[in-house]
């Protein structure tokens, strides 16, 4: 979701160069089934432009209708959108709408967590119930700093509920030919930061590969490892087999959670085996991570289709992670 948040600074960012003002709405409470979930945003202009959704589009008209009394009163409120009648979902959803003006401390203080790829949130003030209140609203939740919002009360009997932003999912794409191009495209679709990474004889540039956040050309014993934390997935797809060697090495033991191996099976049993010859300790655990042929079983044939298996599979495993994440958490607080 954090790249969907992004697009929402970007659009109040142009909104206020324009003195357009905003406002947002955030899902804060689901009871029963819904399309997307609590802390799902949309912001909306006085014009009713949008940015982002809070549901597959059934829900959005009514949402630009209820902000018209927020723009007008400057009072945050919650409605209930009750889609046992109206949505496919058959559950209610409760949504926040209140103004959004972040000043320039706040916009920054973003800026620089997005840039550094730091953890922040989002806690969100409200009541389960179809009212409006000066108290309810947004407040941000840096390592070191809390803004809170306009109207924020300490001993406020209001509900919280609390979003993460984490920092952007990244996809490294070692390999600069035409395939690599389909999956850089396919995962910025999907809002994933790309980086490109070819080896230090390579010849591309950014024009080459327009939808990549960076172009990289070095060899793979100079990379930086700060490029691969627990939010990034691999994909080696050179096409050279000591190239993808010589960058799994750097990377086998990196805090990624995916690699991804383009070509068949015994071609990775080929890597795995010189990786094994190595003087390397390597822990067992470490090749789990390891996919190969990289993608889901989906009977891909073009580039595109390689890059949609290999984005699914990758989502797949984000997916599933996060899950094991949340069950432990609520096992834990029982």
């Amino acid at each position: 979701m954090t790249h969907e948040f992004l697009q929402i600074i970007a659009s109040y960012k142009k909104a206020a160069q324009k003195n357009t003002r905003t406002v947002l709405a955030t899902i804060v409470h689901v009871e029963g089934s819904s399309y997307r979930k609590e802390g799902t945003q949309m912001l909306i202009d006085q014009f009713e432009n949008i940015t982002g959704a809070l549901s597959g589009g059934c829900v959005e008209k009514e949402v630009i209708r209820q902000a018209d009394s927020v723009f007008a009163s400057g009072c945050p409120k919650v409605f209930k959108y009750d889609g046992r009648f109206r949505l496919g979902c058959e559950g209610s959803i409760y949504i926040l709408i209140e103004l959004f003006y972040p000043n320039n401390e706040l916009l920054n203080l973003i800026e620089d967590a997005i840039q550094q790829r730091q953890d922040f949130s989002l806690s969100f003030s409200f009541l389960a119930d179809e009212i409006s209140r000066p108290d309810f609203g947004t407040s941000f939740i840096f390592k070191d700093i809390v803004i809170y919002h306009s109207n924020y009360k300490k001993d406020s009997d209001n509900r919280i509920y609390t979003q993460k932003i984490e920092p952007l999912n990244r996809l490294c794409i070692f390999g600069i030919e035409h395939d690599a191009a389909k999956l850089s495209q396919m995962a910025s679709f999907l809002g994933w930061e790309v980086i490109v990474i070819g080896s230090e004889y390579s010849s591309v540039d950014g024009a080459d590969f327009p939808f990549a956040k960076s172009v990289l050309t070095m060899k793979p014993e100079d990379l930086d490892q700060d490029l691969f934390c627990k939010n990034t997935a691999v994909v080696v797809m050179s096409h050279n087999f000591s190239k993808d060697l010589r960058f799994l090495l750097q990377i086998i033991t990196s805090k990624v959670r995916y690699i991804g191996l383009l070509g068949p099976v015994h071609r990775r049993e080929k890597l795995l085996n010189a990786i094994l010859e190595t003087e390397l300790f390597i822990d067992d655990f470490e090749f789990d991570k390891i996919h190969g042929p990289a993608g889901l079983s989906i009977g891909s044939k073009t580039p595109e289709e390689i890059a949609l298996a290999i984005m699914a599979e990758i989502t797949s495993i984000w997916r599933t992670n996060q899950k094991e994440i949340e069950h432990a958490c609520c096992s834990v607080s029982k």
